[in-house]
């Protein structure tokens, strides 16, 4: 997602580990301790409901300190990206206008309400679907500073005792450098082909979703709506989960990496 929504930063494993923490506990009982302080005075009755809000307002601050805070949503220019990149956010963006027209012919009523529903989630698609291409752009770019070529006749060499070295150790050690080079060539070719596959995937499966919106425009039935919003939802955190793989990657250093899991594509 370009910007992780509240619900999303919300049901997230700070939030999580912060609501069981003994923190959380404190915070439950200082806020109870001050409401009761704040109310016993006027009754015994409001000093319970006091205890309760001071309760309350203890453990939501916490919780709110543990909020991860929301990221900033990239400005999505589909030509700061070079091929094979680029073209999948172009899809992306075209499958998102579809939806926005598809949205103005429905007519007035709870149908359209909950398809507007859903229209949030797809700017989310079409953000994330723009920062996989980011990174897979800056991989091809770590990729191509590798001349595998290059390092393949100096391996040669190397091993054939050619490349005038003396030392025995020496060679084992250049070798063995050479050869981490090619592998690292080898699982950034790998991850650059899986995440581009997996992006054309997914942006199937947003054209399909687009396309049912449209169905629903036409029928004017309400029963898909959630298997909508749901297939969306999956979209999204595919691409998210591409986009995690992809951040690892330049975090740990593309060089020592191996491919990523692969998203669910079961929709």
């Amino acid at each position: 997602m370009g910007s992780l929504s509240f619900r999303d930063r919300f049901y997230s494993k700070p939030v999580s580990r912060a609501l069981t923490s003994p923190s959380a506990i404190l915070s439950l009982g200082a806020g109870a301790a001050v409401g009761i302080v704040a109310t016993a005075p006027v009754s015994a009755p409001l000093a319970v409901l006091g205890a309760l809000a001071g309760g309350v307002i203890g453990v939501g601050v916490r919780l709110a300190v543990a909020l991860p805070k929301a990221e900033p949503v990239d400005k999505i220019d589909p030509f700061t990206v070079a091929e094979p990149w680029r073209a999948p956010v172009i899809d992306a963006m075209k499958a998102r206008t579809r939806f926005a027209q598809a949205v103005k012919t429905f007519r007035d009523g709870p149908l359209k309400a909950n398809v507007m529903a859903v229209d949030s989630r797809l700017d989310d698609a079409v953000n994330e679907c723009y920062r996989v291409a980011k990174r897979g752009e800056m991989v091809s770019g770590a990729r191509r500073g590798i001349n595998d070529r290059e390092v393949a006749a100096e391996l040669a060499r190397a091993q054939a005792g050619t490349d005038g070295g003396t030392s025995a150790e020496t060679r084992e050690r250049r070798v063995a450098s050479l050869q981490s080079q090619l592998e690292s060539a080898a699982r950034m070719d790998a991850l650059i082909a899986s995440t581009r596959d997996q992006l054309l995937l997914l942006n199937s499966r947003l054209d399909e979703a687009v396309t049912r919106a449209i169905e629903l425009s036409v029928s004017n039935q309400s029963d898909g709506v959630g298997e909508l919003g749901s297939d969306v939802d999956h979209i999204v955190d595919d691409l998210q989960t591409l986009r995690l793989a992809m951040e690892d990657v330049e975090g740990s250093g593309a060089a020592s990496t191996d491919q990523p899991a692969q998203p669910e594509s079961g929709r």
